[in-house]
């Protein structure tokens, strides 16, 4: 046997199954590398068979072992795994996107929308086995207005592929812009410290904005949207996103909670980059050190400790905070504890589930889903948990959660696994989606405008089956945007529950 052409077909085999770490940690590729790659272990067999002093076992064998080495490439390497070309995991999962008034041409455009299409038929569970009627239809509609122009903005092209995903009513699959050299109205960190909010933009009522522009974001309940379009309405990217032309004046009717209103007209020199607005606004920006994303208080006078968590990271990190939190409530006999997501955007919902292993519960219900892998949708199991619980810091006081309408995703479930388990009060407003929803998505980075892309993988169905359709509503219902706010209404709740 000729050693060389079977160290070839090995070295072929180490080099396609590297390819898909590779695409999962480092870039993404074209489709055009899954035919290559089959060709070289195809040929590099052909090779072996054609020029090995082997015997017939020996081919065999080798023509086996390629035929499995292409089918765990193409199977599990693509067509089933929904990270393939994902940046979810590359050293910069979300890399910035040409300028929003970048020109690009008609071309370009529809190779970045046939990108994004091809990848919501693979992946979203609502498309399995076809794009349903009406995105089919708006998809065709965007073909036919990319095709007949020549040229399109980077933002343009941004809302039309918006207006295609907002038709799932899936606020985890969206498209937007990530311009680094955005600038932002430079008054908006002044406007919220004195109380006054934006509520209408050149004369239109921001109830207005958001029914003009529903088709235009990715939404499940108008207070996510709302968060979307209050962005926008203070960047110069989100305004032109919204049809506003800052060149000719951004007019902006300002109320406080008193019912007092005034207007200021903002011209483009008003607008700031991120840098200037910190060093306008008088505010320190930290580029060395992160904050952290969970931290704990103690609050004595009130038997009380909160758990504040900004991001839904479950890590070494995350579990020490909350056993160091649940160390000090036992030695101080703590009786109430909070978590806090007000802010919270979502992650790994693994921190709910650890959270509750210092709880004394033996078993929980949580979401159950099933799994889109390209051909194939996977039923994820009974929901059914058996906590394992930390016997020596297990707690039996009363827990709240805090929540708005921006705790979103992993952040919402702690809501909802605390209500559809009876495990404690919700307190503050409906979290950003719903608990029958789509979630756990790919990212990706269109190939010409690297307009920023995220697509649900998950079709997550609620813990409780039984519990009514809709949004977790708050035991107690109030505004704890502020921290002041939120601080007061957890008071309240521990005083009426003594």
């Amino acid at each position: 046997m000729k050693k060389r052409y079977l160290i070839l077909c090995i070295a072929l085999w180490i080099g396609v199954l590297g390819i898909v770490p590779l695409n999962l940690f480092l870039i993404s590729m074209s489709d055009i590398v899954i035919y290559l790659a089959v060709a070289a272990v195809i040929t590099g067999l052909i090779a072996f068979i054609l020029r090995a002093n082997s015997r017939r076992v020996g081919k065999i064998v080798m023509s086996v072992l390629s035929i499995l080495v292409i089918a765990a490439f193409v199977m599990c390497g693509y067509v089933c795994n929904p990270y393939w070309n994902s940046t979810f995991r590359h050293s910069d999962p979300v890399p910035a996107s040409l300028a929003y008034d970048e020109v690009m041409t008609s071309k370009e455009a529809m190779e970045d929308l046939e990108y994004a299409v091809k990848y919501l038929k693979k992946l979203h569970p609502a498309c399995y086995g076809g794009l349903p009627a009406d995105i089919e239809q708006r998809y065709s509609e965007v073909k036919a207005k990319i095709s007949s122009c020549d040229n399109i903005t980077v933002n343009e092209l941004s809302r039309d592929i918006e207006s295609i995903f907002s038709l799932l009513h899936d606020a985890h699959t969206c498209a937007s812009i990530n311009d680094i050299n955005d600038r932002y109205i430079k008054y908006a960190y002044e406007w919220d410290g004195e109380g006054y909010s934006i509520t209408a933009v050149n004369g239109i009522s921001i109830a207005d904005l958001l029914i003009r522009n529903s088709d235009i974001y990715s939404f499940e309940c108008e207070s996510w949207e709302l968060k979307d379009l209050s962005n926008d309405i203070i960047s110069v990217s989100g305004l032109d996103y919204l049809g506003f032309d800052i060149n000719e004046g951004i007019t902006y009717t300002l109320t406080n909670e008193e019912g007092e209103t005034k207007e200021v007209v903002c011209r483009d020199e008003e607008y700031l980059t991120v840098p200037e607005y910190y060093a306008y606004n008088d505010i320190e920006q930290d580029t060395e050190d992160e904050e952290a994303f969970v931290d704990y208080e103690i609050d004595e006078e009130h038997s009380l400790a909160i758990l504040n968590l900004y991001e839904c990271n479950f890590n070494d990190e995350y579990k020490q905070v909350v056993h160091d939190m649940f160390t000090e409530v036992k030695e101080k006999n703590i009786q109430n504890v909070a978590v806090d997501v007000r802010h919270n955007g979502g992650g790994n919902d693994a921190v709910v589930t650890w959270f509750f292993r210092y709880l004394d519960i033996d078993e929980y219900r949580v979401s159950t889903c099933e799994w889109r892998l390209g051909p194939f949708m996977i039923d994820c199991g009974d929901g059914i948990y058996q906590n394992e619980r930390i016997e020596d810091l297990t707690f039996r006081g009363n827990l709240y959660v805090l929540s708005t309408a921006n705790s979103f995703s992993s952040a919402m479930e702690f809501a909802e696994f605390v209500r559809d388990n009876d495990l404690g009060t919700i307190i503050g407003e409906a979290p950003g989606n719903d608990p029958d929803s789509y979630g756990d998505v790919a990212y990706f980075s269109l190939p010409n405008s690297h307009i920023f892309m995220q697509i649900s993988t998950k079709n997550w169905v609620r813990a409780d089956r039984n519990a009514p359709e809709g949004l977790i509503i708050p035991d107690i219902e109030c505004d704890i945007t502020h921290y002041e706010d939120s601080r007061e209404a957890l008071y309240n709740a521990i005083s009426e529950d003594r």
